[in-house]
């Protein structure tokens, strides 16, 4: 993992990145600068939902035939990403979301933790 640059893409700076709430827990008032876009998944289903704040961190899975790690945000359904890095045998995976926007969310952002370290961040679902 010798080639990993986990700062390409601002993820180390605190700003960019969704927190690991495992960690900080859910303190109110925590902002975060705008992540990087990403693709975006299929959009959420928010029917009869009038305002949503979420914030959770999940389980991640990682699949080394496509390269591609998945996880499941509540609402927002089964969502996949393309690695930046290999991740080795062993590596525990974490999927750390906040929705983006007051009242009605306008997106989702993510950031992936292998081992406690981030080296992931962007918006999944719509715009941060």
């Amino acid at each position: 993992m010798s080639d990993c640059n986990c700062n390409q893409n601002g993820a180390q700076d605190d700003s960019t990145h969704v927190p690991n709430f495992t960690a900080v827990g859910f303190a109110e008032g925590s902002s975060h600068a705008p992540a990087l876009l990403s693709n975006a998944a299929a959009g959420p289903n928010l029917e009869g939902v009038e305002a949503l704040k979420l914030s959770v961190c999940v389980g991640a899975s990682y699949n080394p035939a496509t390269n591609q790690i998945c996880f499941s945000v509540p609402i927002y359904g089964n969502l996949c990403i393309t690695s930046p890095i290999r991740i080795p045998v062993g590596g525990q995976l974490k999927a750390c979301a906040q929705t983006c926007g007051s009242f009605i969310p306008t997106g989702l952002k993510v950031t992936i933790y292998l081992n406690g370290n981030p080296i992931y961040s962007g918006t999944v679902v719509g715009r941060c």
